[in-house]
């Protein structure tokens, strides 16, 4: 730079960091004032019960102190490679699988919670034969795989990013029992007679200890749009719980034939927005690199 300056990463984690730090302020704050306008509505015999009940689900989100961050694009777009060089560049090489085609298989979550062990907790598929949402899921250890990591073994860790992309050849009627095939529209698999490559994992959750992680952030990485016609659930039913979303799509190129390209994208962040309003979020971001 002309200037002499150079911007490197750790300036930009510590940007970051003392954001999320203002914004948890920011939410504190507004948590204190909305408890106090309710104590003086209730002193001055002004609320009613439809609006104590508004005001109380309005604090209850803003107890929670976690920033949601959904990452949502293309195969092959950049995703993973963003994820490796906010969180895992002190290794000097790449964690998260990232490489032509498609490395994300299912939603995963990084995150950083001091009460559970470090390491990768992975639903299988077949739980989405289940009548059970996967919210109830998430709470139920029994259904899950669990991964420890050693975060100090760049093997280890690779290892247990490696096992979220893990597939299974099943036959065609049991992927399309678990809407994970169209006939129409066979997305980003290789088909054989009779048989159909489906992700092994239906959610990831990699518990982490990381300075931007402990500060509360999780990064939700999705499977790539153009699955979104074969996995519905697996990507878009992760965005209206997300503070922000951020869409990263190629200007200069894209599959034409993808559920979601370049020209539906506003289609896309217009039904995002909605969702995500009606959930409190924020932001809804759209970059084109």
């Amino acid at each position: 730079m002309g200037n002499g300056l150079v911007y490197t990463a750790d300036m930009a984690k510590k940007g970051i960091s003392e954001q999320i730090e203002a914004y948890g302020r920011w939410r504190s704050d507004l948590q204190s004032a909305i408890e106090r306008y309710r104590d003086w509505l209730a002193q001055s015999d002004a609320a009613d019960a439809s609006l104590n009940v508004k005001l109380s689900q309005i604090i209850e989100r803003l107890h929670d102190t976690l920033l949601k961050v959904a990452f949502v694009a293309e195969f092959s777009r950049g995703k993973s490679e963003l994820i490796n060089a906010i969180f895992f560049a002190q290794y000097g090489q790449r964690v998260v699988p990232s490489s032509a085609g498609r490395t994300t298989m299912c939603p995963t979550e990084l995150l950083y919670d001091a009460s559970m062990p470090v390491g990768i907790r992975l639903l299988p598929i077949d739980t989405r034969l289940m009548p059970v949402p996967l919210a109830e899921l998430r709470n139920q250890d029994e259904h899950w795989r669990f991964i420890p990591v050693d975060m100090t073994d760049v093997k280890s860790l690779r290892q247990a990013f490696d096992s979220v992309r893990e597939t299974l050849l099943v036959p065609t009627e049991q992927a399309r029992e678990m809407g994970l095939y169209d006939d129409e529209q066979p997305v980003g698999r290789s088909v054989t007679p009779g048989q159909v490559e489906i992700p092994a994992w239906r959610h990831a959750i990699v518990n982490i200890p990381h300075p931007l992680l402990e500060l509360g952030l999780v990064i939700i990485d999705t499977p790539g749009l153009n699955a979104i016609g074969a996995e519905p659930e697996l990507t878009l039913n992760v965005i209206p719980n997300a503070h922000a979303v951020l869409f990263v799509l190629a200007a200069d190129a894209g599959d034409p034939n993808a559920t979601v390209g370049r020209a539906g994208l506003g289609d896309l962040a217009r039904s995002a927005a909605v969702a995500l309003q009606a959930k409190g979020v924020t932001s809804v971001s759209v970059a084109l690199d």
